[in-house]
């Protein structure tokens, strides 16, 4: 989303004409489309021309990443291939003059360059995400209002001439509890009539364009500033007729994500039926954690937003965060954090189940230029998303020990963070880990899961990426025997003391008397709940968890489950388990 709000006079003549127009078309409402890229690792090429990300292929894909992302596709405001300062030219981007492929009179190349990089991206096994804007067009010299003289005159004039394609008003969309004046007014830029058909239209056909072009997915900026068909009295069928229509012109899987910053005045649900979404505290949330050594911060697993992780997208700073002050958890603007410290909160981001994780390449001084900070393709990066693709459909259990922040991925794998420094000795409980000897792939160094315990030495990036690549990632085990013979309770009832009791298919009783054996506290997981861990008594079939006293769990049969919680329901009075 543009927020540049310092004026800058600039002239340019020129006539653009690339209006899309076609019928009326749309899926039902609520198709879901996916595809691969959900639970990625995306690299954001931000104003990288078409030609920069192509030559960076082979190293992109080097570094682990599945997937790259354009700056916006459409003709932006104020062209002039003279002006190649990153920053005063960046936001132009996001003020388009017309609904179509800039074809050259861009930063990022011609249309005949997106398609070559699309195919060679194709041969690579790498996704292409554009950026699309779609809530406005460019306005004049950076006046804020929101009516027609307001529209640029670089606008087409197809789209500038009627008034029938704009919301015309003087709300702004400052109140993120209010849908109307959110969806309905302007954000700075003139708002588009994202209800009008025509308006529809173009983008749909703008969309199945790109998709002609060979692109694979895009995202939607301001995406929570477009009306929705649940908006009652001003909702529009916008989001059924561009992502559906879209997705109806091709055979392959479309990637749709939008942009939604902070909160959207309606259920995310109501977005989430069409599209990814962007959890921005969650994301921002993780990059303060590490900015501050917190580690428990760092390793809270929970979502802002109430999307599912499979519908949401997070990153450690975006454009607008670097480029901007929109930083919603405490760094407003993210430019002058250390690199060290986005290789860590990366390490999180980067490592997490289902979600698809955005990672923010620091532009050049230039327009058009790839990145000249190497961040991106470090070492400590590339092997975390390594670590991502390998584990896919595997789960994650994020926990913290003292200064370690780590996320476990099924049973083989671990991502380890030194939320205080770089290099350290770590021994920190396991929750999922199988016992066995391991190896970070950063450094080199072994790692050691022992009697429900981690330990290892980080190196100096303060990450170790812990896993053995030589077999497959282990998914949940809950149908085999525990590892190392142990078992673990989430003691979520606040006991502060808890028992197993153990016994046979003979009932007889494996651990002495009730309440059977006091188990051995591992630490705390993210939501700041304890651990317990004990071993299993040799041909134990069943185990009751308690308090030592009158609270106890429903009698559990073991049927490999590695660990387990309770949530607080009951059957007749005892707590209902569940297994992690």
């Amino acid at each position: 989303m543009n927020k540049k709000f310092v004026s800058i006079v600039l002239s340019l003549c020129m006539v653009l004409s690339c209006i899309a127009l076609g019928g009326f078309s749309s899926l039902a409402a609520g198709t879901d489309p996916q595809d691969d890229i959900q639970g990625s690792s995306v690299l954001h090429c931000f104003n990288w021309s078409y030609n920069a990300i192509k030559a960076n292929l082979q190293e992109i894909k080097n570094a682990g990443y599945t997937a790259v992302q354009t700056s916006p596709v459409q003709p932006p405001k104020d062209y002039n291939a003279s002006w190649t300062d990153q920053s005063g030219q960046w936001w132009k981007l996001y003020q388009p003059i017309d609904i179509c492929i800039a074809d050259g009179k861009t930063w990022l190349g011609t249309k005949a360059e997106l398609k070559s990089l699309c195919d060679a991206a194709e041969n690579m096994g790498i996704k292409v995400i554009v950026d699309i804007v779609a809530n406005h067009m460019a306005n004049v010299n950076d006046s804020y209002g929101n009516q027609m003289n307001n529209i640029s005159s670089q606008v087409n004039s197809y789209w500038r001439n009627n008034s029938d394609f704009w919301h015309i008003n003087w709300d702004w969309a400052n109140d993120d509890n209010n849908r109307y004046t959110m969806t309905m007014g302007s954000i700075g830029e003139p708002d588009l009539n994202t209800g009008n058909s025509e308006v529809q239209n173009a983008f749909k056909n703008l969309l199945i364009d790109c998709i002609n072009q060979g692109v694979d997915g895009f995202r939607f900026d301001a995406a929570k500033h477009i009306e929705l068909p649940t908006d009652s009295g001003y909702g529009s069928q916008f989001w059924p007729t561009v992502i559906n229509g879209s997705q109806s012109s091709t055979s392959n899987n479309i990637y749709y994500y939008g942009e939604i910053l902070n909160g959207c005045g309606t259920s995310i649900s109501n977005y989430t039926k069409y599209m990814s979404v962007t959890d921005t505290y969650s994301s921002d949330s993780i990059l303060v954690a590490a900015n501050n050594g917190n580690a428990s911060g760092m390793a809270n697993s929970s979502y802002s937003t109430g999307a599912a992780p499979n519908k949401a997208v997070l990153w450690v700073e975006s454009h607008d965060t670097y480029m901007g002050n929109t930083g919603s958890a405490g760094i407003k603007n993210t430019s002058s954090i250390s690199d060290s410290t986005i290789v860590k909160a990366w390490a999180m981001v980067g490592s997490r189940a289902n979600s698809t994780s955005l990672f923010f390449a620091r532009p050049n001084s230039k327009m058009g230029y790839a990145s000249s900070n190497t961040t991106w393709k470090s070492t400590a990066v590339a092997e975390v998303n390594k670590f991502k693709n390998y584990f896919e459909g595997t789960s994650e259990y994020l926990a913290s020990y003292n200064n370690i922040a780590y996320n476990e991925r099924g049973t083989t794998g671990v991502v380890l963070v030194n939320a205080t420094g770089t290099t350290a000795s770590v021994s920190v409980p396991a929750h999922k880990m199988q016992s066995g000897t391991y190896k970070d792939a950063i450094t080199g160094n072994t790692f050691k899961v022992s009697n429900g315990t981690i330990s290892g030495n980080i190196g100096s990036t303060g990450v170790a990426v812990v896993y053995n690549t030589g077999s497959e990632p282990v998914t949940d085990p809950t149908t085999t025997t525990p590892s190392g013979d142990t078992v673990k309770f989430t003691d979520n009832q606040n006991w502060g003391t808890v028992y197993a009791y153990f016994w046979s298919d003979s009932q007889t009783n494996m651990a002495g008397a009730w309440p059977g054996t006091k188990m051995t506290s591992l630490g705390t997981n993210s939501y700041g709940e304890s651990i317990y861990s004990v071993n299993i008594p040799t041909g134990a079939s069943y185990v009751v968890f308690s308090n030592g006293g009158s609270d106890q769990t429903v009698d559990i049969t073991l049927t490999g489950a590695e660990g387990y919680y309770t949530t607080g329901s009951r059957t007749n009075g005892k707590l209902n388990a569940y297994t992690w």
